[in-house]
């Protein structure tokens, strides 16, 4: 057995409980492209609303972020044909149903830290709220796995997408 496997069952099974079973399915579907292409729209649209220009930036920033996260992963999914865990290993404890049937990369990672990654740089000094971006993306990483659905690796490069979707659409600030 692999590390990526080892880690898997580590996160899957041995740290299976019934608290986490209940709340990690719903904490896995915030992380979701629709989820965070929704909220970036509605904060694009609320922003227009009540003239908050420096929001409205950020907010488009976060859309971009997403979009070029969601392209790479499209791309690199329909590449890299890897089975989800579920469907390869024997004694996967699956709580969510995924809505495609490749592995890798894990695109609610890749959503999740292109739209951290830009709030981070935007308010760095804000040092609570960075905290509390950075454990959102970890969580929502560890809930994949713990779900069932992407192993560590799946996530690890699923994030390393999000953070380089965000920092290149930083760099050119459309």
């Amino acid at each position: 057995m692999n590390l990526n496997t080892e880690i898997f069952y580590l996160i899957n099974n041995d740290l299976s409980n019934p608290i986490f079973d209940l709340i990690m399915p719903q904490i896995t579907n915030l992380g979701s492209f629709a989820s965070l292409l929704i909220l970036s729209i509605l904060a694009i649209l609320i922003c227009r609303h009540y003239n908050k220009d420096r929001y409205l930036q950020i907010s488009k920033l976060c859309l971009y972020a997403i979009l070029v996260s969601a392209a790479i992963v499209f791309c690199l999914k329909i590449g890299i044909i890897e089975d989800r865990p579920f469907t390869t290993l024997s004694h996967v404890n699956q709580l969510v149903i995924p809505s495609e049937p490749n592995s890798f990369p894990s695109g609610h990672a890749s959503s999740t830290f292109s739209v951290i990654t830009v709030l981070i740089y935007e308010f760095r000094q804000n040092k609570l709220l960075v905290s509390i971006l950075i454990l959102f993306g970890i969580l929502i990483a560890f809930s994949r796995v713990y779900c069932g659905v992407h192993y560590p690796l799946d996530v690890v490069a699923g994030a390393m997408i999000g953070i380089l979707s965000a920092i290149l659409v930083l760099k050119v600030k459309l």
